[in-house]
């Protein structure tokens, strides 16, 4: 008879990458399909605001977001990430810094994904709403890589999309969605995920079908894995 000890997580799941790289849609997918409690810091910035945490796709390229990007708003986003990851276990952290700064035991995935290719997601995560051009979109998101890197960099010395170190796993995602399109979107989405689910379900419950998930994923893609540190998943 399984116990509630069990079903216990041991540790926790950090997806982090750039604007738009498609971290957000990935860890909602893990936190519906294994029970994970979903923890977003853009979310705790705009309780901590008293702003409603509903906002538009592309709320956070706006001007409107520009003015919360500031040193006094990450630090007290860091700190919440780090008390509430004190307190339990069987998180799923959709943030930038936490592969960086975690101290619990945790499986990081870096999203890599190339500007031109995250401005293709963008779009198409808008649904047209936001009425941009490329050219706009790929100015906002750069202007937004800009200040997170700046600002980390500043708060921390942590160089976002430079140093993967902390990663164990980095998927290049860079042309899996070559026009803006559903249908591109949705392939993306459906490759992406069949290996965060397989290396997070592995790390969260060490059974040996999901590391084979694994495997079969990167045998049909073997240019997606760009880096990968878990040693049973090669």
């Amino acid at each position: 008879m399984t116990s509630e000890n069990d079903l216990r997580y041991e540790g926790s799941i950090c997806i982090s990458g750039l604007t738009a790289s498609g971290k957000t849609t990935h860890s909602h997918l893990l936190a519906g399909e294994f029970g994970l409690t979903y923890v977003s810091g853009s979310q705790i910035q705009l309780n901590m605001l008293g702003v409603s945490p509903i906002q538009t796709r592309d709320f956070w390229i706006t001007v409107e977001a520009k003015k919360l990007w500031n040193r006094d708003q990450f630090k007290s986003i860091d700190a919440e990430l780090l008390r509430l990851e004190a307190r339990a276990q069987g998180y799923i952290f959709d943030t930038s810094t936490m592969p960086w700064r975690h101290q619990e035991r945790a499986l990081c995935i870096w999203l890599e994904s190339d500007l031109d290719s995250r401005v293709r997601k963008a779009i198409v995560s808008h649904r047209g709403r936001g009425g941009r051009d490329l050219a706009t979109y790929l100015a906002l998101i750069a202007d937004k890589d800009q200040a997170t890197k700046s600002l980390y960099n500043d708060l921390y010395g942590i160089e976002i999309g430079h140093d993967l170190s902390p990663f164990d796993l980095i998927l290049d995602i860079s042309d899996l969605i070559a026009e803006p399109t559903f249908d591109a979107s949705l392939s993306s989405i459906q490759i992406t995920h069949e290996f965060i689910r397989a290396a997070s379900a592995h790390f969260l419950t060490g059974r040996q079908e999901f590391a084979d998930d694994f495997r079969r994923a990167a045998a049909r893609r073997p240019g997606l894995v760009a880096f990968n540190r878990i040693e049973i998943l090669k």
